[in-house]
C-alpha cells in the first residue's frame, strides 16, 4: 500500500511541503531519515519501515522540489513519490502555507507554524486519486540545522481499511 509522502510529511509531508525561514522554521532545504510504523483498521499488528524524504528550493524563490522513497522495513522498498510546491510565508500572520501538486495525481496543502524555543507544528491534507491522506506533525529543533520529528497521519482509499502511521524522523537542513 502506498503512503503518505511526508511526512513529508513528515513531511509534509508532502508533508510533507517545506519551506525555508530561520532555525525554528520546519520548511527549508532538508533531508530526512523516518522510521514508520503502519497500523490498519481490523488488522492487527503493524507493518515497520524506513522513508528517506529531501526538500530543495528552486534559487532564491519559494519554489520547491520534495521527493520520497521508502527503503525497506515491512513496508517493502519502491514506494517513491515526488511533487512541486510553492510556499507563501505567513500567510495572515498565522502560518506559512504551502501549496503542492505531485505524481500519481496528488494535490496538498501544508500549514506551518513555529511556537518558540525551536518547536514547531504542522498540518496538511493530500488529495490523492484514490483518497486522502491527513497530517499533524510536531517539531523540536536539537541543533540549528537538526531537528526531530514525531507525526501522525490518517490515511483514507475508496474501498479500503482505513490506515494510520505513526513516524519518528530525524531532518537535517542544508
Amino acid at each position: 500500500m502506498k503512503h503518505l509522502p511526508i511526512l513529508s510529511l513528515l513531511a509534509l509531508g508532502s508533508a510533507s511541503a517545506f519551506a525555508a525561514s530561520g532555525p525554528a522554521s520546519l520548511f527549508g532545504n532538508n533531508v530526512e531519515l523516518s522510521y514508520v510504523q503502519l497500523s490498519t483498521s481490523g488488522v492487527s499488528g503493524h507493518q515497520n519501515g524506513w522513508d528517506v524524504s529531501a526538500t530543495a528550493y528552486l534559487g532564491a524563490s519559494d519554489f520547491f522540489v520534495n521527493g520520497l522513497t521508502s527503503v525497506g522495513g515491512d513496508l517493502g522498498n519502491g514506494s517513491d513519490a515526488a511533487s512541486l510546491g510553492y510556499r507563501f510565508k505567513n500567510v495572515a500572520s498565522l502560518a506559512d502555507v504551502a501549496l503542492t501538486v505531485g505524481s500519481n495525481e496528488t494535490y496538498g496543502i501544508s500549514l506551518h507554524r513555529a511556537l518558540g524555543a525551536g518547536f514547531g507544528a504542522w498540518a496538511s491534507y493530500e488529495r490523492v486519486s484514490n483518497g486522502h491522506n491527513v497530517v499533524a506533525a510536531v517539531s523540536k529543533m536539537l541543533t540549528h540545522d537538526l531537528s526531530l520529528d514525531l507525526g501522525y497521519s490518517w490515511v483514507s482509499r475508496d474501498a479500503q481499511a482505513n490506515s494510520h502511521l505513526l513516524g519518528l524522523g530525524l531532518r537535517r537542513k542544508f
